[in-house]
């Protein structure tokens, strides 16, 4: 799992990539929020687009496999942009260059990973290993 990771910055490295994670997680949940309150909210479609929509947002929030969710988060706001059709009233906030915008930041998650402050940093990240001095 690690090697799906090019490394787990700290400090204001870090911070950045907490804020690019916030950025594409909280469009996420809004666009899943739209789903479940539009005006289509009682179609299974929306349950489930929403339902995905939340769980891709909450990850990415957390940063919990942050790659897989990131390349979920891509292809889904670059299908928003293409598609003019899939622009429901449910997400008319988001327009094409907008969905295109959070593509291109759920790409760059894609690419550089969570950061140091994440679950996946916890789980997956860099461990120092100490071997005992065994003098017979």
């Amino acid at each position: 799992m690690q090697r799906l990771f090019s490394s787990f910055p700290e400090g204001w490295p870090g911070i950045g990539l907490i804020f690019l994670r916030l950025t594409v997680a909280v469009n996420a949940i809004v666009c899943a929020i739209d789903a479940f309150a539009g005006p289509n909210s009682h179609a299974i479609c929306a349950w489930v687009i929403g339902s995905l929509a939340m769980a891709v947002g909450a990850a990415i929030f957390v940063g919990f496999l942050t790659p897989a969710a990131s390349a979920v988060a891509t292809i889904s706001y670059l299908l928003i942009g293409v598609s003019p059709s899939l622009m429901t009233e449910a997400n008319n906030h988001i327009s094409a260059l907008t969905a295109f915008n959070l593509a291109a930041i759920s790409g760059a998650l894609v690419l550089l990973g969570p950061g140091a402050f994440s679950f996946d940093a916890h789980l997956f990240g860099r461990r120092e290993i100490i071997i005992p001095d065994r003098r017979v």
